[in-house]
């Protein structure tokens, strides 16, 4: 038995994004460890030699082989991309496995309501940024949905005879729907049915278009300043850079985003800083534990928001949490874009019946009828949405 040696790789931290370690976009640390102890049988097993092969272009311009006929499918460090994968499948079918902070999602959202078989799926090959290649072989995946961004992570899975895909959340410069339509369009590639989940193409369109119409004649004074807390936890506080989703959030739906002027994804920020912009909304994204009562109370230790004004006028919002987490692209991207048009301007969306449209969204995209218990806990996700972060 031959042993593969000394497959330590490691990656530069987040350089476009940083929706978490080993998240969705940008370009994550991935220091990718690999196990001794894999035979040149078990990775020959892997590289299709017995399979019939086709060829496709993943999102970093890499020609992949993968097998004509797919069974196992793994996700690695792509996190928000199983919320799209059950959107595209309509079930967790063929998913062996998938990064832990994407299960912690799944287990506090909806994704686990619509594809109730993710529960068995397998999460101990990665911890982190870091791939067990011995635990991953054992799940004999045909193919790894991976993050393009992260070259390392793909060397090291190539390099083991794993036919990887490479998928990217920062695919459409952080705009969240055309990025999700990137996504399924290129999961139709690999499962060659391209036309599966065409709809949810159409129907972000369309509220991007809705939202732009009704914002057009909106003055720059009546624009709220907004604060994206993206990361706020152990004393660290992250917001959005001006290349990142938050950026795109504000920009869609008739907000100033007041770290728009902070070059990059995930930036370090401090109270000094906050009191100066002084936002009138702060959004807390669900890589955080924090809720809105914390800020309200004022009883995060160390931290004084009392005189903030958002927090003053009980202003401060989470983003939801339905198939994933709502702040990175997720397959309810869409519904996102209408939630923050009407906190950013409830006169202007007064008329929009949040729960209404979610539930038709759900029945028309899920085939499932939502309860009024399920949109509360939607719009109240809780704390341990943040775990595995």
């Amino acid at each position: 038995m031959k042993r593969i040696t000394g497959l330590l790789l490691s990656i530069c931290i987040l350089a476009l994004t940083g929706c978490g370690a080993g998240e969705q976009t940008g370009e994550t640390t991935a220091a990718a460890s690999a196990q001794t102890g894999v035979s040149d049988d078990k990775q020959k097993s892997l590289k299709g030699s017995e399979k019939a092969m086709r060829t496709i272009v993943d999102q970093a311009g890499n020609e992949v082989e993968i097998p004509v006929e797919i069974n196992r499918v793994v996700i690695s460090s792509l996190w928000p991309l199983p919320s799209v994968y059950v959107l595209y499948q309509g079930s967790g079918a063929k998913l062996v496995g998938m990064h832990p902070a994407s299960k912690s999602a799944a287990e506090n959202s909806l994704l686990m309501r619509i594809a109730p078989e993710l529960k068995d799926v397998e999460t101990g090959f990665i911890k982190g940024t870091d791939i067990n290649l011995e635990e991953l072989l054992k799940l004999e995946p045909d193919v790894v949905l991976c993050n393009s961004n992260n070259p390392a992570e793909y060397d090291l899975l190539r390099q083991a005879g794993i036919a990887a895909v490479g998928f990217s959340t920062s695919i459409a410069d952080f705009n969240t729907v055309e990025t999700v339509n990137e996504l399924v369009k290129l999961l139709g590639e690999v499962f060659q049915e391209p036309d599966k989940a065409k709809g949810i193409t159409q129907y972000g369109r369309e509220v991007e278009k809705e939202l732009q119409e009704r914002l057009k004649n909106l003055e720059a004074k009546d624009k709220p300043r907004v604060l994206m807390l993206y990361k706020y936890n152990d004393g660290s506080i992250q917001t959005s850079g001006n290349k990142f989703f938050g950026q795109y959030w504000a920009d869609a739906t008739g907000a100033v985003s007041v770290s728009e002027g902070l070059e990059g994804s995930g930036v370090e920020i401090n109270m000094e800083q906050i009191y100066e912009w002084n936002p009138d909304i702060i959004y807390i994204t669900n890589f955080s534990p924090y809720q809105p009562v914390d800020f309200y109370e004022n009883t995060i230790e160390g931290y004084d928001w009392s005189s903030v004004k958002a927090v003053s006028e009980h202003k401060v919002f989470k983003f939801p949490l339905g198939m994933y987490r709502w702040y990175p692209p997720s397959s309810d991207s869409s519904l996102c874009l209408k939630w923050m048009a009407q906190k950013n301007h409830p006169k202007l969306f007064a008329d929009y019946d949040l729960p209404a449209v979610i539930k038709e969204f759900y029945t028309r995209f899920y085939g499932v009828e939502l309860t009024d218990e399920e949109i509360e806990g939607m719009f109240n996700p809780p704390r341990e949405a943040a775990d595995g972060v």
